[in-house]
Order: structure tokens, then sequence, then C-alpha cells
């Protein structure tokens, strides 16, 4: 009897440590494994940090114990960074994620169809009055992003370097990154109502 109790005990262990490779295999795949980041920073300038948490794409901003803000649902976010990005003086915290639609509820004249396509965006936003307020939101990339940075490359302030990829078809309107596609580097600066690209790549002159 002890002998079948402690083979049980090794079949379920067994069975456990399977399933959690199976996992593991399975998020290493998707890129899924891993997602979680952190920062501090404070955003208003009021002298208490925020924290500034990415878990399983879904982002949280917390002020203490006081949650000042969180992503919705339906947005997939990949990266986040905090940095003067429209270089006014103020750090931002600037997003880029996956979503349905370039727009809100009020679409321009111009589009008269329901826009379903699942693509890329990057979105701005500042801290104010305790309250996450919208600097600048992007329709949906011409090329998804892969990684991004906030810095200043060539000494005339910070800029946006994008690691762009491009996208793979899933179904209907539904695209994801394709990872077997090549990368290349961009740099965009903040000119008053957008990003301008300045550099294909930090090599180009």
């Amino acid at each position: 009897m002890v002998n079948l109790v402690r083979f049980s005990r090794v079949t379920r262990a067994a069975a456990i440590l399977a399933a959690l490779l199976t996992v593991f295999l399975f998020l290493t795949d998707t890129g899924d494994f891993g997602s979680r980041t952190r920062d501090l920073g404070d955003l208003d300038g009021d002298g208490v940090t925020e924290e500034y948490s990415l878990v399983n794409h879904h982002l949280t901003v917390r002020e203490g114990k006081k949650y000042l803000w969180r992503s919705p649902s339906d947005w997939r976010i990949d990266n986040f960074a905090l940095g003067d990005v429209d270089n006014d003086g103020t750090v931002n915290l600037v997003l880029s994620l996956w979503k349905t639609g370039s727009f809100g509820s009020v679409k321009p004249f111009w589009q008269t169809a329901e826009d379903t396509g699942y693509k890329n965006h990057l979105f701005v936003y500042r801290l104010k009055n305790k309250a996450m307020k919208q600097v600048w939101c992007s329709s949906d990339l011409d090329r998804p992003i892969v990684s991004f940075t906030i810095r200043d490359v060539d000494g005339d302030g910070p800029s946006l370097v994008v690691e762009e990829g491009k996208y793979r078809k899933m179904s209907g309107e539904r695209y994801a990154l394709d990872k077997k596609a090549p990368v290349r580097t961009t740099v965009w600066r903040w000119d008053e109502w957008g990003f301008r690209l300045v550099k294909r790549s930090l090599s180009d002159s």
C-alpha cells in the first residue's frame, strides 16, 4: 500500500511537471512568457511616485494603494515607456498596443463603415489631476512596433526610436506581428501635432 501511495504521488508530480512544461513552451512560442514589466515615475511632478505595472498585457498605474488608471480590457499592451516624448518638459506614458478599430465612438466624416481591423497603435498620455489624459493616439500603424525606446540620439532632445516589423494576417481583419519578418529601425520626433520621421535607421544620414 505504501508503494502504491508513493507511486501515485510520483505520477501526480510528473503530470504537474508535464503540464507546466507545456504551458512554458506555449507561452514561449506565442511570446507571452514573462510579459511583466514594472517602472516608477512622478509624471505629475507632485513629489509622490507612481508605480506602472504591465502584467499579461494589461497596464495599471498606482500611487500608493490607490489605482489611478487601468488599461481597457480589450487592449493588448506589448510595451510601455516613461519619457518626455513630446518635448514639453514633462514625462509622458507611451504605449504600444493592439486593439480593434482606429477611432473611438466619434468617427471622422470620411469613415462611413465600421472599422473592425485589429492592428497595432501608439498612444501617448500625461498624468494630470491624478488622471491619465490622452496627448496623442495613432490610428493603426502601417508597420507594427516590435520594441521602442525614448532617448536622445543626436543631441536635439528626446526622440522615439522604434524597431518596426511587419503584419501577419490571422483571419478577416485581424492581424498579428510576423515574428519571421525582418525588423528595421526608425527615429521619430514630436512635431507639434504628431510624430515626424527623422531617420529610417540610426545609420542613415
